[in-house]
């Protein structure tokens, strides 16, 4: 593997320590956690609710809220599937500001994800989407508070937890999804470590989710005890 790669996989050996917590599909979360919870955002769900979908299994109470503004998700919530009447659906991007922006994606591969980054180079086509901050999100859907944060937003996972940090959120799990391999990769490096310090201070308990074998590291951030076994 390059040096991107083994850099990446030191700062997740200091910063993020195993589980054995229960699998909700590609996530993992203590199950205390899922039983005593009421409200989710789930941010990028991109024709994929299964993480959701294993979560009302085990909580059929929960208030889950879904925000995705892909096509392939918007075609997602135009069928029947299991649980979709307890998923709440919007054609939102997650931003750092509520409003408008342009959502890009390879214009010759539609399977790769869409990102308000221009990942594509001279394969970007983009489309106009709304976009909604953390912040706003919790103020107009969850007004009593978020339990549980899901964040796979394609390279924008800096101005996420930055929000979450900076504004002191309250929740009892994120889950967020770093794709280290961005525009600039000595920069995401630099941030993907600064996030994880400056988490580690503030007294969040850090984990990896999963192992990846690319320049993707996947975090359980819980607020409050410390799960470790």
């Amino acid at each position: 593997m390059d040096q991107l790669f083994e850099t990446m996989k030191a700062i997740e050996a200091q910063y993020l320590q195993p589980h054995n917590f229960k699998a909700y599909d590609n996530y993992s979360l203590p199950s205390e956690i899922v039983k005593s919870s009421k409200s989710v955002l789930s941010y990028g769900v991109h024709k994929d609710v299964r993480f959701e979908q294993a979560m009302l299994d085990e909580n059929p109470h929960l208030d889950i809220h879904c925000f995705d503004p892909t096509p392939d998700s918007i075609r997602l919530f135009e069928t029947n599937f299991n649980h979709k009447e307890k998923l709440k659906f919007y054609p939102i991007a997650y931003a750092k500001e509520s409003g408008t922006a342009e959502f890009f994606y390879h214009k010759n591969d539609l399977n790769k994800c869409y990102s308000l980054l221009p990942l594509f180079g001279e394969n970007s086509a983009s489309i106009k989407v709304p976009t909604k901050s953390l912040v706003d999100c919790i103020s107009d859907h969850t007004p009593f508070g978020v339990d549980i944060i899901k964040a796979d937003i394609e390279g924008v996972w800096y101005d996420i937890c930055k929000e979450v940090l900076d504004h002191n959120i309250e929740f009892k799990a994120f889950l967020i999804e770093f794709e280290i391999k961005l525009i600039d990769n000595e920069k995401s490096i630099s941030q993907y470590e600064e996030l994880l310090k400056e988490f580690k201070n503030k007294g969040y308990s850090l984990y990896l989710n999963k192992p990846r074998n690319k320049h993707i590291s996947e975090a359980i951030i819980l607020k409050g005890l410390d799960y470790a076994r």
